[in-house]
């Protein structure tokens, strides 16, 4: 019998249902996991388990009590721990001092007397942390640090651990080190469930895997069913139909403009990013990326969660500073200037998450763009002819739109302001199939009148249908580059760690 069951638990945000009718379990001893692509649910699922969000339909039982009405702190006092995908620790405090905090903190409620200081010692020596214990957290590596959170957690003696992407910001060597952590630890009986973007660290440590897509479970099974699982690869890399066609077709017009092509001198690249590395503090999320788009090209950045991919465009587009390497534009060096300069040079870039302003009308997002100088009339003539549907909602407020029209007036808001180089960062994000492919018909026109465009995109089969070339990133460096044909091939592989096509 499993520790934890779930069953038909619902969850809506207004009119928008973010949890539909999920079942899982996990069971004492080995680690399970809960995956799925951006936008999924999983963390509103976390949320529901540990009493953060209430849900609409369903139950939670632990242990074959029922938790579904409990607080959290009373779903603590039963035995379940989370961590966060945002590191949460107490930064000015030690090590030692972190875990003593939790320990603490079970004392006031348990019934054993276990002493705190011995509590900390084991957990300290179990995790690995002796040489570091008494540094204060905010110094440590962020490897370490994430350790740090899991022994406070533990420290609670939890039956159940909840890991909410606990490798998200560690290195190769760091998450091999946090993987031979949790087997230790379900060893000893302890149940932990886990979300989690490297699916290295998923296929390698989970015995039982749920996938989640658009708040509903699409597959169950171990490793290799999952990575074999056609309705997984889809929900990950996007739907091969059609696009094979468009491949195909983008090829014979490529064919036919180069057979009367007549050139000269070749052109440098339009954008060329030189051997960058780049993050966050002291830590490198990105190490020695390279590659180039030419002028009109369209590029795709593809790979699972947490490859780096966003922190490449945040040093390109100036919102971070490069730590060593290059980025050039039109032959010079950009590192060092500002978002806004770039942006006035023509360096637009749409932000995972749509960055629409959801409190303002369609007609007043629009009217943002009038501070470059561009007239209303022909900003909202230009936006209305691209998506017609938009002027359907001119005086709509856009955060009530479907996710769908609020990517439409992202798209429309950025390409009002004719730029030069238009950078998508996941423009799928939370939507259904038939509107992504609506979003990369426009994406397809847009390259074909001469626009270069970098895209980053989890749904990679539709972006392969209008890209010239793509590259493949893994744990923060680009590990393939080439044709859309060839990426296609390795995708499998890349997005869920060996899956055979």
């Amino acid at each position: 019998m499993s520790l934890l069951e779930v069953e038909g638990v619902t969850v809506q945000f207004g009119g928008n249902v973010a949890v539909d009718g999920v079942d899982l379990d996990a069971a004492e001893g080995v680690i399970t996991g809960l995956i799925g692509p951006n936008g999924a649910g999983k963390t509103t699922m976390f949320n529901v388990l540990c009493g953060l969000q209430k849900a609409v339909r369903g139950t939670v039982t632990l242990g074959g009590e029922d938790l579904t009405r409990l607080p959290p702190y009373r779903r603590a006092r039963r035995g379940m721990a989370r961590t966060f995908q945002r590191l949460e620790t107490f930064s000015l405090l030690s090590v030692r001092e972190n875990i003593l905090a939790g320990a603490e903190f079970r004392n006031r409620w348990a019934a054993d007397d276990a002493s705190t200081e011995v509590v900390a010692h084991e957990l300290i020596t179990k995790l690995g942390l002796q040489n570091v214990a008494d540094e204060r957290v905010d110094a440590l590596p962020t490897g370490r640090a994430r350790l740090v959170e899991v022994a406070r957690a533990l420290s609670s003696r939890p039956r159940l651990l909840l890991l909410d992407e606990p490798s998200s910001g560690l290195n190769e060597s760091e998450t091999e080190e946090l993987a031979a952590v949790l087997r230790e630890l379900t060893a000893d009986g302890l149940a932990v469930l886990m979300v989690e973007h490297d699916m290295s660290l998923v296929m390698s440590t989970c015995s039982t895997i749920h996938v989640l897509d658009f708040g509903q479970i699409i597959a169950v099974g171990d490793a290799e069913e999952i990575q074999g699982d056609p309705r997984v690869q889809e929900a990950y890399l996007g739907a091969e139909k059609e696009v094979e066609d468009e491949r195909a077709a983008k090829r014979a017009a490529e064919q036919t403009a180069t057979a009367v092509a007549v050139t000269d001198e070749p052109e440098p690249p339009f954008l060329w990013v030189k051997d960058m590395h780049a993050g966050y503090g002291e830590f490198d999320v990105v190490t020695g990326v390279d590659f180039e788009i030419d002028t009109g090209e369209v590029f795709a950045l593809l790979g699972p969660n947490g490859a780096g991919k966003t922190t490449v465009l945040r040093a390109i587009s100036g919102l971070i500073t490069p730590t060593s390497g290059d980025v050039e534009m039109c032959g010079r060096s950009v590192v060092g200037a500002d978002a806004d300069a770039l942006a006035r040079a023509g360096l637009c870039m749409i932000p995972e998450g749509r960055g629409i302003f959801p409190n303002l009308t369609v007609a007043e997002n629009l009217r943002m763009v009038t501070l470059t100088g561009a007239s209303m009339d022909d900003i909202e003539a230009v936006a209305y002819e691209r998506f017609p549907r938009l002027a359907e909602r001119r005086t709509q407020t856009a955060g009530t739109m479907s996710g769908g029209e609020q990517q439409m007036l992202a798209m429309a808001r950025a390409l009002t302001t004719d730029p030069a180089l238009l950078i998508l960062d996941e423009l799928s994000m939370g939507l259904a199939p038939i509107v992504v492919s609506s979003l990369y018909e426009e994406v397809a026109r847009v390259a074909a009148e001469g626009l270069s465009i970098l895209v980053v995109e989890q749904f990679a089969h539709e972006v392969l249908g209008v890209a010239d070339r793509a590259a493949i990133m893994v744990h923060g460096r680009i590990t393939r580059t080439g044709s859309p044909d060839e990426i296609a091939e390795e995708l499998a592989a890349a997005y869920l760690a060996g899956a055979a096509e």
